[in-house]
């Protein structure tokens, strides 16, 4: 039974990342370029798709949430831990999150539409995303405990 359930998560899982992706592919969206019209051009086209995709995210959270109440602990931000922790953990997603956008900005690429290339086959988009997961890895692994030590005594 418990194959069963796994088997459906993993075909409902599949199906939701083909849909995003053909939907992505289809849109050329891209979070940073979404950003940047906004402030330099005054476009707010794909700034709503990023506001679209944070709405998105926490109705999809909540309706998770109602159907599975042990899945997602911590949401929405961790509201459920102490404050010390709470406050650590929003540092690292702070420090993580400006790493990703430095790093993101100096390879000219935004991450979700790198997904969409990687999926057609660009070899830029597949070699970008082996060093976005590699630090992604680096980052949990070393990094954290690293920056919680600095900062947190």
């Amino acid at each position: 039974m418990q194959y069963l359930s796994l088997t459906y998560f993993l075909a409902i899982s599949f199906t939701i990342g083909v849909v995003f992706g053909l939907i992505g592919h289809s849109s050329r969206f891209c979070t940073m370029a979404g950003i940047r019209n906004l402030f330099l051009f005054k476009n707010k086209e794909m700034f709503l798709g990023i506001i679209g995709m944070i709405v998105g995210g926490i109705i999809g959270f909540t309706i998770l949430n109602f159907i599975v109440p042990t899945a997602f602990f911590d949401f929405p931000i961790f509201l459920k831990t102490k404050v010390f922790i709470k406050a650590s953990k929003l540092l690292l997603i702070v420090i993580g999150c400006i790493g990703l956008g430095i790093i993101s900005t100096y390879a000219d690429a935004c991450p979700f539409r790198m997904h969409v290339k990687a999926g057609s086959g660009n070899l830029n988009s597949i070699i970008y995303l082996l060093g976005f997961y590699f630090g992604l890895v680096y980052f949990i692994l070393f990094l954290q405990d690293l920056i919680m030590s600095v900062f947190f005594f």
